[in-house]
């Protein structure tokens, strides 16, 4: 089975977008709870919500992160496509 898309963000999408600063800090170093973070705040361009991504294996919504860990137990391989200026920022 070949990889999925896991989101195609919509226009802006910086470092903030992908992964959020401010409250999550607290997690540096732990990777788990970063990975709960990741892409959240980035626009899908299906649909123009944030954090909610359609699982391509049961075609429901869900969140960016629930939906990476699906594919990765499945063992399948996920991609994320960028807009304009994607991880731009500090």
């Amino acid at each position: 089975m070949g990889a999925k898309l896991l989101i195609k963000a919509k226009g802006k999408c910086t470092t903030d977008h992908i992964s959020m600063a401010n409250p999550w800090l607290k997690y540096r170093g732990h990777l788990d709870n970063i990975s709960n973070n990741m892409l959240i705040g980035a626009v899908n361009a299906f649909g123009g919500a944030t954090n909610s991504v359609v699982n391509q294996l049961t075609g429901a919504k869900g969140e960016v992160p629930a939906t990476a860990r699906a594919y990765k137990a499945a063992g399948i391989p996920s991609v994320v496509v960028g807009d304009h200026n994607y991880g731009e920022g500090s």
